[in-house]
């Protein structure tokens, strides 16, 4: 009789144990999935703030490059029509097309070329002319044709556009890709001792 209670009282230890064990490995099994999808969400939330970040900060570069440029041709406006005028006879074999082509100009400069005429009019062998753009930019200039196809566009805003990678170059300066990579790393090494401490709490919570 002792000896059937003694193996009855050793099956029910057995099972707790085996119980204890199953919830004590389900626990490590849970915790450590959480810390793996906080991990994962964490570092897809790092790179899409990185890369908003980006996005934001090209913008208001462009943004303070065209005021820079827009207050430099305010201060220097006889240069940069010298130099306007010089990238006009730079292209001109590219767009002076017969029958006849239009340079595009913002209000500032039309007003300033047409009592000027005779500075592009000079340059060109065909029929030219010039007309106010319906949307006002910076500075440069658009040639079309007469069925109002873009032939050459050196407006400030294109060129500006155009440099685009060099500007998200010069981001990369500024927030380099390792930096991002140690950012993660930290965070990796982060949720990598939690689970150790986890597995050390156990080991002592087994130990009372």
């Amino acid at each position: 009789m002792l000896l059937q209670k003694a193996e009855i009282k050793k099956r029910h230890i057995e099972r707790n144990i085996e119980s204890s064990k199953r919830l004590r490995d389900q626990f490590i099994e849970t915790h450590n999935q959480f810390l793996n999808n906080a991990l994962s969400q964490t570092l897809l939330n790092i790179k899409e703030s990185i890369l908003n970040l980006k996005r934001r900060l090209i913008k208001e570069l462009k943004i303070s490059l065209k005021n820079l440029i827009k207050e430099k041709i305010d201060k220097e406006y006889s240069y940069y029509i010298t130099s306007l005028i010089n990238r006009i006879k730079e292209v001109s074999p590219i767009i002076d097309k017969p029958p006849r082509v239009t340079i595009l100009l913002n209000n500032t400069d039309f007003n300033y070329f047409n009592e000027n005429f005779a500075k592009i009019e000079d340059i060109f062998k065909n029929e030219v002319g010039i007309t106010k753009t319906a949307t006002d930019f910076i500075g440069g200039f658009k040639v079309i044709t007469p069925n109002e196809d873009i032939l050459y566009d050196y407006s400030i805003d294109n060129l500006i556009s155009k440099k685009s990678s060099l500007i998200e170059i010069e981001f990369s300066r500024v927030f380099s890709e390792s930096e991002v990579k140690t950012l993660e790393k930290d965070f990796e090494q982060f949720i990598q001792k939690k689970k150790l401490d986890i597995d050390e709490f156990l080991r002592e919570y087994d130990r009372i």
